[in-house]
């Protein structure tokens, strides 16, 4: 059962246009800000810098480079991604926000989600700066897209849910399946192998030379937030990597905790792990724990639980996955 199989991640049935704007999420929100920075490069065909002598567009406005930087146009490092420079690349950047937003947004919330998404398009463009500005000199070409920012949500996502089954379509016709953490690492590797080969070998196609260095910036970022939260490991923390031990400040229950259990494994609690161990069988934690939260989301809806809520419902649905295919054995 995929991650947007769950009972939790349905779409409920049909809601006011009231409630359906008290539902906003920081996901809706930067899915409407692209579409409709989109809508006004290529429908209304504003925001875009034309040629002096053809008059054509051929730069949009918003792109961040070394050299808006130094004029003082600061926030281009933020409105940089969300404009692009073609159909094709804005389809493309869309596709993965969809994919992997909505997980990121109902795992983490609308907070964290805002984070991952501008963090990762700051380090992205930062580091495709100092790349290009390193190797080639370059401080003039700006940098478009929402690329770094989608490889960040995406990386967050894999290091949440490194076993998710997903299907990914090579030149979108051969099916494959594959786990998420898979699609992601071998995402980075691709990006790693092809912008490496542009700046050392030159031996890139006009129509392959894209900003490789940005991507692989915004999955670091994506990857590193996933992990000072704790999932996938130990977190990355300073205390947790480089204090003694004898130093360290007991770590407070957080929404996710590393076990001693496999690190690519999903473990949220939401009680006091005390009261937990007074409960007699995974039975017992089911109705105290679950079914409350069942009973709370078809009275006001999925949007009414906290982002470790859901986790807990993930928690029991794979209890859940477990037992029937164990019983099917």
């Amino acid at each position: 059962m995929s991650l947007y199989d769950r009972d939790y991640m349905r779409e409920g049935p049909p809601r006011s246009v009231a409630g359906m704007v008290r539902d906003f999420t920081a996901f809706h929100v930067i899915l409407g800000i692209n579409i409709a920075v989109f809508v006004m490069q290529f429908v209304f065909e504003t925001g875009w810098v034309r040629h002096p002598l053809t008059g054509e567009m051929y730069m949009p406005l918003g792109g961040v480079s070394v050299h808006e930087l130094m004029r003082g146009n600061v926030w281009t490092l933020f409105t940089y991604m969300f404009v692009h420079g073609s159909v094709v690349h804005f389809a493309l950047n869309m596709m993965m926000l969809w994919f992997a937003g909505r997980g990121v947004q109902h795992l983490f919330g609308s907070r964290h989600f805002t984070l991952i998404y501008i963090f990762s398009g700051v380090v992205g463009a930062a580091t495709e700066m100092a790349v290009n500005g390193f190797v080639t000199g370059d401080m003039t070409t700006p940098l478009v897209g929402a690329s770094a920012a989608v490889f960040g949500l995406l990386m967050a996502l894999a290091v949440v849910m490194p076993d998710e089954k997903i299907t990914a379509f090579i030149y979108f016709i051969i099916p494959v399946q594959l786990r998420l953490w898979t699609l992601a690492k071998g995402l980075f590797i691709i990006q790693l192998v092809f912008g490496l080969a542009g700046i050392l070998f030159h031996i890139l196609p006009e129509g392959m030379q894209i900003a490789y260095f940005a991507h692989l910036g915004g999955a670091a970022l994506g990857w590193f937030y996933a992990r000072s939260l704790g999932y996938g490991g130990r977190p990355l923390t300073y205390a947790s990597q480089w204090q003694p031990t004898q130093y360290r400040q007991p770590r407070k229950p957080a929404m996710a905790r590393s076990r001693s259990r496999p690190a690519n494994e999903l473990e949220i609690d939401t009680v006091p792990l005390a009261s937990q161990r007074q409960l007699d069988s995974v039975e017992a934690w089911m109705e105290e724990v679950v079914n409350p939260l069942l009973d709370k989301m078809n009275l006001h809806g999925k949007d009414s639980l906290t982002a470790e809520e859901l986790l807990t419902l993930e928690r029991a649905s794979r209890e859940v996955d477990r037992r029937r295919q164990a019983k099917g054995g």
